[in-house]
């Protein structure tokens, strides 16, 4: 398999994506939804999500790559030809909620290959309102200013402890996901650094602001796959540390699982160190024990 095909057609992918859904905003179109996505209630569907899926799939048969992309919605997984050369995983518009009520912010596009071994072969992250991606490959992991053609290399921050100044990221602004997060971690946060953010964003595109240095760390409580797949091979590739964890404080590195991305982690931690990683993790056995003793 020629891997500098697959990080050129994924190069293509975010290019292509990004302009055509600034042109479909633009013209306010994108917004119908058509259809649930499975074991999320609190997400659906929307014409905006296939716009990534649609020009995805004509670029795998331009080049004529065998291979399957696993999507969110249930049935819409991407395949082309009988012998597999590679596994796929895509978030085609990261954000969609958002989108739907009018808001532009966090519009973004995720896509990732992996080999027959499960391995990941390149990421990429499409940021559409800021017209730039993050890309993770052989090079390594850099990002890439669409309007400037500008190129640099990135890398995770390098904090090591929670009573630093810290970015911690979670997605709190659903309460399927925000009662759990905030019932363990609600001490944590009061007792945060003053200059310390909880980011209340997340999902597949995380991974890149974890590569980047934007956030320390990324905890979630019943996190999907079809979140997790198509961004985490960027943090990977930058040394990030991106865990399921369990209540005896156990964990093991997360790992793609073909066409599992309807499934959900029960805890998921990505940190930058693994110094971030063991403090929380500490932090939710602690508190853990604590709610299962009333």
């Amino acid at each position: 398999m020629d891997y500098k095909k697959i990080e050129n057609l994924l190069i293509d992918y975010l290019t292509a994506t990004t302009k055509e859904v600034r042109e479909k905003a633009k013209r306010g179109d994108g917004r119908q939804i058509v259809g649930e996505v499975i074991n999320r209630p609190e997400d659906v569907e929307i014409g905006i999500d296939r716009v990534g899926e649609e020009i995805l799939e004509k670029l795998i048969k331009k080049n004529n790559i065998n291979a399957i992309v696993f999507s969110e919605p249930e049935g819409r997984d991407i395949k082309n030809g009988d012998y597999l050369d590679i596994y796929g995983s895509i978030d085609p518009f990261d954000g969609s909620m958002l989108f739907l009520r009018g808001f532009e912010h966090n519009w973004y596009t995720v896509l990732s290959f992996y080999d027959k071994k499960r391995n990941p072969i390149c990421c990429g992250t499409a940021d559409i309102l800021n017209e730039k991606f993050y890309f993770s490959g052989k090079e390594g992991n850099y990002m890439f200013d669409m309007k400037t053609g500008q190129k640099k290399e990135i890398f995770p921050a390098t904090e090591k402890k929670l009573s630093e100044p810290i970015v911690l990221a979670s997605y709190v602004m659903s309460s399927q996901y925000s009662s759990k997060f905030l019932d363990i971690f609600r001490d944590l946060l009061k007792d945060m650094h003053p200059k310390a953010l909880l980011y209340p964003q997340g999902g597949s595109f995380i991974y890149s602001y974890l590569a980047s240095g934007l956030v320390n760390a990324y905890v979630m409580f019943d996190e999907p796959r079809s979140e997790i797949d198509p961004g985490f091979p960027i943090a990977k590739k930058a040394g990030c540390s991106v865990v399921s964890v369990n209540s005896d404080g156990s964990y093991k590195d997360y790992e793609f699982f073909p066409g599992k991305q309807h499934d959900k982690i029960d805890l998921l931690i990505a940190a930058t160190t693994s110094e971030l990683r063991d403090e929380l993790i500490k932090y939710y056995v602690k508190k853990y024990a604590e709610r299962c003793s009333f």
